[in-house]
């Protein structure tokens, strides 16, 4: 973990509340793993007291990419951000996925939880593992990626409503993919709406799959200190059961969470 100060190289809108954004962090990008974020300073915009967490899409020699859903003032300010303007980041932080054993993957996202998947894709891909990517949204509108690049990556896109893609929900169009046969080896990866996750967890444990996730939630310091991202875990042992998302996650076992106390 460094704190570096980047340069903001591209941002491009693609919907109208969705965008991505390159920064120059040759620092943070070098160590940077899939399912690890970046906690940003959004300087300039006096309501924003905190730093906001913001999972790592992509990484080049000395950049990153975000995929950033406007959803208030922190990130309505940051979509106006200029190139060339500088941004106080520290990363990367937080554990990653784990992915050294596996031999095919299934990656499962509904929104913006594509991001961190996008990344681990593009890791997989570079070790010649085999990729299943499943991601949804609401509607077309709402769909966290570009249309080009779902047909670059082959990812089988998902609406709720039917408006792009196959019509459902996200996780029924996994399990329906699922039903005609399981690859051996495979490990399934999956951020996204707490709904999603539960429903995701229960299909994994239906059919034997070791499963990751990587949690969303609201953090305050990003690096363990405030104590404000605790999450319950189904084991006990240290801190009476409770890891911190920010430090000991984002991405945790799904087998291991307590999702009874997840909303």
């Amino acid at each position: 973990m460094i704190q570096e100060i980047g340069v903001v190289r591209h941002l491009h809108r693609f919907r109208h509340t969705l965008f991505a954004m390159e920064i120059e962090l040759p620092g943070i990008a070098r160590m940077a793993k899939p399912g690890q974020f970046v906690h940003l300073r959004l300087e300039g915009i006096p309501e924003v007291l905190l730093r906001r967490p913001f999972s790592i899409a992509e990484v080049a020699e000395d950049w990153i990419k975000l995929i950033v859903k406007i959803v208030g003032t922190g990130t309505a300010g940051l979509a106006k951000y200029k190139i060339g303007r500088t941004c106080d980041a520290i990363g990367p932080l937080g554990e990653g996925f784990s992915y050294d054993d596996v031999e095919a993957a299934y990656l499962v996202g509904g929104g913006i939880g594509d991001a961190p998947l996008l990344f681990l894709q593009d890791q997989l891909d570079k070790r010649g593992k085999k990729t299943h990517f499943f991601l949804g949204a609401r509607t077309h509108k709402e769909f966290p990626l570009e249309d080009e690049n779902v047909s670059e990556r082959g990812i089988i896109a998902c609406t709720d409503d039917g408006s792009y893609g196959k019509a459902g929900f996200v996780t029924t169009v996994f399990e329906e993919h699922l039903q005609g046969g399981v690859e051996e080896g495979a490990a399934v990866f999956s951020c996204g709406p707490v709904p999603m996750l539960k429903a995701a967890a229960r299909i994994c444990e239906k059919y034997g799959l070791p499963h990751q996730v990587s949690l969303e939630n609201r953090m305050g310091c990003g690096v363990g200190v405030c104590q404000g991202c605790a999450l319950k875990l189904q084991e006990g042992g240290e801190r009476g059961g409770y890891r911190l998302v920010c430090q000991d996650g984002p991405v945790f076992d799904a087998s291991s969470i307590d999702w009874s106390l997840i909303y």
